[in-house]
C-alpha cells in the first residue's frame, strides 16, 4: 500500500492516522474496509502503545479515544468480510484496553476503570484470552495504586487462569506472578509476595518465544527489577529496594524511559526513607530531567510529589532545599 497516499487521504478527513478512506466514500456511507485499513490501524495500535512505554499516558489517552471512536464507526457502518469485522473487534478490544492504561498513567482513575471493564466484556463476549488476560493484569496494577491490596490479588490470580486457558507463554506468567507479588507486598504479607517474586523470575528465566503477545515486551530484565524493587518499598525493605531500583535504572534503554522514570521516583522514594539525601535528591533530579524532556505521566509526577514531602525536613540541606523548591516549582 502506498503510505503516502494513505496519510494525504486521512489528514482530509481530519484524520490523518485513522483511516486510508476518502471523505467522498466517507460521507456516501461506503466505508470499505479491506486487510490494508487493518493493517494500519493496528499499526496505529502498536504505535500508541510504543509512544506511552517512552512518554507516557498524559497526552495520548485523547488520540487513543479518538482512534477507538473511529474504530467504532467502522464496525457499526462499515462495509467488510465476517473476517475483517473479526479483526476490527480485536483492534477494538486491544484499543480499549490500551485506553484504560493511558487514563491510568494520566491519574484518571475512574475513567480507567470503566474502560478496562469495557475490554473485560468484550473479552468475555468474543472468548478472547489474552485480551482479558491482559486487561486483568492493567486492572490489578491499577488496584495497587487505588489501595486495594486484595483486589490486586483476585485480578492477578484470574488473569492466571485466563492465561492458563490458552496456554500463555512463560513472560506472561512472569508478568501475572509480579502482579500478584505487588498485591500481596501492599498488604504487607512479606512471605507470600516473596514466593510470587521468586516465581516471577523463575517463569521470566524461561526466556521468550514467538507466541509472546505484544503486551509484555516491556518485561526486560530491567522492569522486572524494578517491580521487584517497588514490591520491597512497599514492605519496607527499604535497603534492597535502592539497591533493586539504581540497579534497574541502570539497565533501563530510552525506549522505556517512562519506566525509568517511575523507578527512579520509586529510588528516591525509597533512598529518603534510609535518610540517604545525596541519592535521593540525584534520583529525584534525573526522574524529573525526563519529565522535563517530554515525558508525561501523572503517576510520576505524584510519586515525586511524595518524595518532596519526605524532603522537607532535611531542608537544612542546601540540595534537599533545593530540591524541594525545584519539584514544588514544576509540580505546582
Amino acid at each position: 500500500m502506498n503510505r503516502r497516499a494513505f496519510t494525504a487521504g486521512a489528514a482530509m478527513l481530519g484524520l490523518p492516522w485513522l483511516s486510508p478512506l476518502t471523505p467522498t466514500s466517507a460521507h456516501s456511507g461506503d466505508l470499505r474496509i479491506s486487510h490494508d485499513e487493518i493493517d494500519m490501524l493496528r499499526e496505529t495500535a502498536f504505535d500508541l502503545d510504543a509512544i506511552d512505554q517512552r512518554f507516557g499516558g498524559d497526552r495520548l489517552w485523547r488520540s487513543a479515544r479518538s482512534h477507538l471512536m473511529w474504530v467504532h464507526h467502522l464496525i457499526n457502518r462499515g462495509t467488510y468480510p465476517d473476517e475483517v469485522g473479526q479483526e476490527l473487534h480485536q483492534i477494538a478490544g486491544q484499543l480499549t484496553t490500551s485506553l484504560g492504561w493511558f487514563c491510568y498513567d494520566a491519574d484518571r482513575q475512574p475513567e480507567a476503570r470503566v474502560y478496562f471493564s469495557e475490554a473485560l466484556n468484550t473479552a468475555m463476549l468474543a472468548g478472547d484470552g489474552p485480551l482479558a488476560t491482559r486487561t486483568l493484569s492493567n486492572m490489578a496494577r491499577q488496584s495497587v495504586d487505588l489501595g486495594k491490596p486484595r483486589e490486586t490479588v483476585q485480578f492477578a490470580r484470574l488473569a492466571r487462569e485466563k492465561a492458563t486457558e490458552w496456554q500463555a507463554p512463560p513472560r506472561v506468567a512472569s508478568l501475572l506472578a509480579i502482579r500478584e507479588a505487588q498485591g500481596y507486598a501492599k498488604a504487607g504479607n512479606e512471605v507470600q509476595a516473596s514466593g510470587a517474586i521468586k516465581r516471577a523470575w523463575r517463569s521470566f528465566s524461561q526466556g521468550t518465544t514467538d507466541r509472546d503477545p505484544g503486551w509484555v515486551a516491556f518485561l526486560n530484565e530491567a522492569e522486572l527489577t524494578c517491580l521487584e524493587g517497588m514490591c520491597r518499598s512497599d514492605l519496607g525493605q527499604h535497603r534492597l529496594a535502592v539497591r533493586l531500583l539504581e540497579r534497574s535504572a541502570t539497565l533501563q534503554d530510552i525506549e522505556h524511559s517512562r519506566n525509568r522514570g517511575m523507578c527512579l521516583a520509586r529510588l528516591s522514594y525509597a533512598a529518603i526513607q534510609e535518610r540517604d539525601v545525596d541519592r535521593t535528591v540525584a534520583a529525584a533530579t534525573e526522574s524529573l530531567r525526563l519529565i522535563e524532556g517530554g515525558m508525561t505521566s501523572t503517576r510520576n509526577l505524584r510519586q515525586l510529589l511524595l518524595v518532596r514531602d519526605s524532603l522537607q525536613p532535611y531542608q537544612h540541606s542546601g540540595q534537599a532545599r533545593d530540591a524541594v523548591e525545584r519539584l514544588t516549582a514544576y509540580i505546582a
